[in-house]
């Protein structure tokens, strides 16, 4: 089946694990004028930058890496009382995925088992999941109004998730998961070389 959708593998960026409750993340974010989701498993945009609720007292907090600094100082310069929340940087260790396109929901239903249809997984919505087995943040791209999904996977199986939803579509890419050309492992490959010789 050939969709119509485009998959993008975004660029890095300032990724922020937050823990605490609501009321001390609305503290720390207050300097910055970001005001967490009023909803659990859901995303709050401002601007470039998204707050994702993932849990009780788990929170994402993203933004492009031009923001990294001012951020780092903000959370280290703020006022909220230590042991209330933790504030890890985990941009390094994240990689997002952008899906959009009129099948992106029917390339989402491929590769995780989650009902990620409007009426239950809403146009803001967020949780953690699988994707192929992998575990990873799965949201609706609420920068594009919902209209779309992005994947985040720890960079480790980045290659892996990008090369297995390219195969939906019937492109693999020409880099196999351990990241050197997918040709240097393929016989048929060996075999032309031995040919050509």
């Amino acid at each position: 089946m050939i969709y119509c959708v485009n998959i993008e593998r975004l660029e890095l960026f300032c990724v922020f694990d937050l823990k605490g409750s609501r009321t001390d993340i609305t503290t720390l974010l207050t300097k910055l004028k970001i005001v967490p989701p009023e909803t659990p498993n859901t995303a709050a945009i401002f601007g470039n930058v998204a707050l994702y609720w993932i849990g009780p007292q788990h929170w994402i907090l993203r933004a492009p890496q031009t923001e990294a600094d001012a951020l780092t100082v903000e959370f280290q310069t703020s006022d909220i009382k230590e042991g209330n929340t933790s504030i890890v940087e985990v941009s390094d260790m994240l990689q997002f995925f952008s899906i959009r396109g009129a099948d992106a929901s029917e390339v989402i239903a491929v590769c995780c088992t989650l009902d990620t249809h409007s009426t239950t997984f809403p146009h803001n919505a967020v949780t953690y999941t699988e994707i192929f087995e992998t575990k990873a943040l799965l949201s609706r791209d609420a920068f594009a109004d919902g209209e779309g999904f992005q994947i985040a996977v720890d960079r480790s199986y980045a290659d892996f998730i990008d090369d297995n939803l390219h195969r939906i579509l019937g492109a693999p890419l020409e880099v196999n998961h351990a990241g050197r050309a997918a040709e240097a492992n393929n016989p048929e490959h060996d075999n032309q070389k031995h040919r050509d010789h």
